[in-house]
């Protein structure tokens, strides 16, 4: 197999330029539980407020099939309750991480799992934590609105004629 010989020819008249342009996400850090945990949201991802709306769906659909089965079931035998409600318990985890990261469930509980680390929290917890996050994803989706229109007058700004600022123009 023959080698292959790199050469490098540098032209002093080249130049390199290296252009960054930043992005304008807005990231709010939503401090969960008890401690120093947070779950991070951004008010410029345009599926958090769809995300966040089906997850309550899902929670209350949850919520009624539980109250469903007890209803159906009468005296359900106690093994088999156990085992709906840890059911229960896990589907609301999985919601609950699917529309703010893996782990956020864990963050939420954190002061409960350090005292009992195979802690499991009741559909009870979650609707509770779901209640909380409501005025949050509210506030963030307003702010976001605000700020939207601040941007658009201050770009439409740029494009409007500018002849009405000259002196003793009409």
């Amino acid at each position: 197999m023959a080698e292959i010989e790199e050469v490098k020819i540098e032209n002093e008249n080249t130049k390199t330029e290296e252009i960054r342009i930043d992005n304008r996400v807005t990231l709010t850090k939503v401090y969960v539980g008890g401690g120093d945990d947070f779950i991070v949201i951004s008010g410029n991802d345009i599926s958090i407020l769809d995300r966040f709306m089906a997850a309550g769906d899902e929670l209350t659909a949850l919520a009624e099939e539980m109250e469903k089965k007890e209803s159906e079931s009468g005296e359900m035998d106690y093994k088999k309750e156990i085992e709906e409600r840890k059911y229960f318990s896990e589907k609301a985890t999985a919601i609950m991480d699917g529309v703010f990261g893996e782990g956020t469930t864990r963050k939420f509980f954190g002061d409960v799992y350090a005292v009992i680390p195979n802690f499991q929290p009741d559909l009870e917890c979650f609707l509770d934590f779901w209640d909380k996050l409501i005025p949050v994803i509210e506030r963030l989706s307003e702010h976001k609105i605000k700020l939207e229109k601040l941007a658009s007058k201050q770009r439409m700004a740029k494009y409007q004629p500018q002849d009405h600022k000259r002196k003793g123009a009409k």
